[in-house]
């Protein structure tokens, strides 16, 4: 590597190791659940052991040897930290605690990393200096370990991904119960941050085959390290300022399960979805842009539960779309009189952004706002 990629190398990895323990040290010091700090704060120590390398092996090389196992631990604490700190928030009680499956890899990962460090300096010195297998039983046992440990990690990888995906469809639904302004709650930054992960998890592939086929000349190593870097500050931006989870369990049951033991009867619904009908028709509550299923089961003397199930069942939409069809009727009239911008119009309906104004007209109408004022007045009554 020349004094130039170097550099840049180090640069990179003085930024990621400098991002990371910002913000280890926020989470330590600030809010939140125990299990949502400590399950981030395992996030940030796992990037803080992957991005420290350069820095090791240019400023410390004599504790690259032992340095290196470590890194295959801090790799298999990944996954299901981040997983879990998900979880931490998007309920109100806390998950279940780390299960057999969480702690296996990690603490198999431990047990291998423990192996290489009692090795003989030199065995250790021919393994990770001069990439080489050296003699012995152990040696072998270690290497094999650590590449099954790293094939089963993708696989694990793999399943935390679609269970953090899983996890975040039912907590999306289920606020879009409670909510009808979603934008500050629906943690849509971990989309951007999981994206992040399998481009950090590619990049690392192909930087061991970029050292082992291509003598490491093709920027790889650089790239880890942006992406990284580019990961740690989503999680330092959004992280300390994303709510807590909604004041009720996350629901994953449809609704004919959720209501099997309601007492509420086909014309009491009947009789509250008319109530409801009045609230947004005659009193407008669809202009208060912090409106609630609690707010709106308040206005209609009805507990949550009986107006969550009304509109599931004999309106048939969440409240989040109920109201969002009733903001995106009331600004029809002002898009088509063209006299206001669409952000004064969206402020105007009760929406909290142009860009939420945009979706939900986009879903309710097919069209953007512009396109809907273009339209021929035939098209839009078709």
């Amino acid at each position: 590597m020349s004094g130039m990629e170097n550099a840049a190398v180090l640069t990179l990895a003085g930024l990621c190791l400098g991002t990371a323990l910002t913000g280890l040290i926020a989470v330590l010091l600030g809010q939140g659940s125990r299990r949502e700090r400590r399950s981030i704060g395992a996030v940030y120590i796992a990037f803080i052991g992957m991005t420290a390398l350069p820095l090791v092996q240019t400023f410390a090389a004599g504790a690259v040897t032992n340095y290196m196992p470590l890194l295959l631990f801090m790799l298999l604490i990944l996954p299901p930290a981040f997983y879990h700190y998900v979880a931490a928030k998007t309920a109100k009680v806390s998950p279940p605690g780390l299960l057999w499956r969480d702690k296996a890899l990690p603490v198999t990962g431990g047990v291998v990393c423990v192996g290489f460090w009692i090795l003989p300096a030199p065995a250790k010195t021919t393994l990770f200096i001069s990439g080489e297998l050296p003699p012995g039983m152990l040696p072998a046992v270690l290497t094999v370990a650590t590449f099954a440990l790293i094939m089963i990690w993708l696989i694990a990888s793999f399943a935390y991904l679609v269970a953090i995906l899983h996890r975040l469809a039912a907590y999306r639904a289920h606020i879009r119960q409670l909510y009808s302004d979603v934008e500050k709650r629906d943690l849509r930054w971990v989309d951007v941050v999981m994206v992040l992960l399998v481009l950090i998890w590619a990049t690392g592939a192909a930087s061991l085959a970029d050292d082992n086929l291509a003598g490491g000349n093709l920027f790889i190593e650089e790239l880890f390290l942006a992406l990284i870097a580019g990961g740690l500050l989503s999680l330092n931006v959004f992280v300390p300022i994303t709510p807590p989870a909604p004041r009720s369990v996350v629901e994953e049951d449809t609704p004919e399960v959720k209501y099997a033991r309601s007492a509420l009867t086909d014309a009491h619904k009947a009789t509250l979805a008319a109530r409801l009908e009045a609230a947004m028709r005659t009193d407008t509550l669809y202009l208060d842009p912090s409106l609630s299923l609690q707010k709106l089961a308040r206005h209609v003397g009805a507990l949550p539960n009986q107006v969550s199930q009304t509109l599931n069942q004999e309106i048939g939409a969440s409240f989040f779309d109920y109201v969002a069809r009733w903001r995106i009727e009331a600004s029809k009239p002002l898009i088509m009189a063209g006299d206001a911008s669409v952000l004064t119009i969206a402020l105007a309906v009760g929406f909290n952004s142009r860009s939420a104004f945009y979706k939900a007209f986009k879903r309710e109408t097919g069209m953007t706002p512009k396109g809907y004022q273009n339209a021929i007045p035939g098209e839009l009554m078709t």
